[in-house]
């Protein structure tokens, strides 16, 4: 496929050719067809996916019935802001949208949201648009300190200056920690308000009490990371305190479902504590 860099001025309509958008899979083969439904078959649109080594066929799903999207497989389940970092690392156009495989929206939406970053000609790094509430239409974008992960839109220049996702990371708090160091780099970040891309949230892949569990658990792990890493650590907020809320919260909680994900938290929180890593020696996450 051919990427063509060049950004016309103006906002009537700015094309697409210099975007590239990125989808990050993990056995999302319920989802993933309708959210690029609308999109891979555009021609202005360049859809990359890079899957996390589905086992329900989400790669193939994808050949079949869209022989224009370019497919990256790995070979284990590598998380998902290292993923994001292929894409955004094999990308050549000026700005990259990253979704996730739940979320649903639209060639105009898209169009949209690239609008603000091409007529944005100050130090913003990081635009996202509204994925719980519509608002109206002429609601200006917001300077925000963090937006969700599951869409971000990026300058790609930009955000390699700053590092791309932190790669000790599995899942959870990614995003938070890209944001926080995209500020302290001297960037902005805006939520365009007027944007609206619907997140079918938590349809990503399916639920099973493994996910469940691996999830809360580098849930866990990721929270204790980023509070060190970024220097938020103090007497009564830090990895022990976590564990201890953690744990407190696995024997309290009034359900089986949230004692298993508050005991997965504090797992994570111990195993983080206990200096182990969110990754194996080769490369496969905890608790998968």
């Amino acid at each position: 496929m051919t990427r063509i860099n060049e950004i016309h001025s103006g906002c009537d309509a700015p094309p697409m050719k210099s975007l590239t958008v990125i989808f990050v899979t993990f056995n999302s083969q319920g989802v993933i067809l309708n959210s690029l439904a609308k999109l891979a078959d555009d021609p202005n649109i360049e859809v990359l996916v890079v899957d996390n080594h589905s086992n329900d066929g989400t790669p193939g799903l994808i050949r079949e019935r869209y022989q224009d999207v370019q497919i990256i497989e790995q070979t284990q389940n590598i998380g998902y802001g290292r993923a994001a970092n292929v894409g955004l690392r094999m990308t050549d156009t000026k700005f990259a949208l990253l979704l996730n495989a739940d979320i649903i929206t639209t060639p105009m939406d898209i169009q949209k949201l690239l609008n603000h970053a091409i007529n944005d000609t100050a130090g913003i790094a990081i635009w996202a648009p509204t994925t719980d509430v519509r608002e109206f239409a002429d609601v200006p974008p917001l300077v925000v300190d963090w937006v969700s992960g599951s869409v971000m839109l990026f300058d790609v220049e930009k955000v390699r200056q700053v590092g791309l996702f932190d790669e000790n990371i599995f899942l959870f708090a990614e995003e938070t920690d890209l944001c926080e160091r995209t500020l302290k780099s001297g960037y902005s970040i805006k939520l365009c308000r007027d944007v609206f891309f619907r997140h079918l949230s938590g349809q990503s892949c399916p639920p099973s009490e493994k996910v469940e569990y691996m999830k809360w658990w580098h849930f866990g792990w990721s929270q204790c990371y980023r509070i060190v890493k970024n220097g938020h650590d103090s007497v009564f907020r830090n990895p022990y305190t976590k564990f201890l809320g953690y744990l407190i919260h696995s024997f309290t909680a009034t359900s089986k479902t949230k004692r298993m994900k508050w005991k997965a938290k504090s797992k994570g929180a111990l195993a983080y504590i206990r200096g182990e890593k969110a990754f194996r020696t080769d490369g496969s996450p905890q608790c998968s």
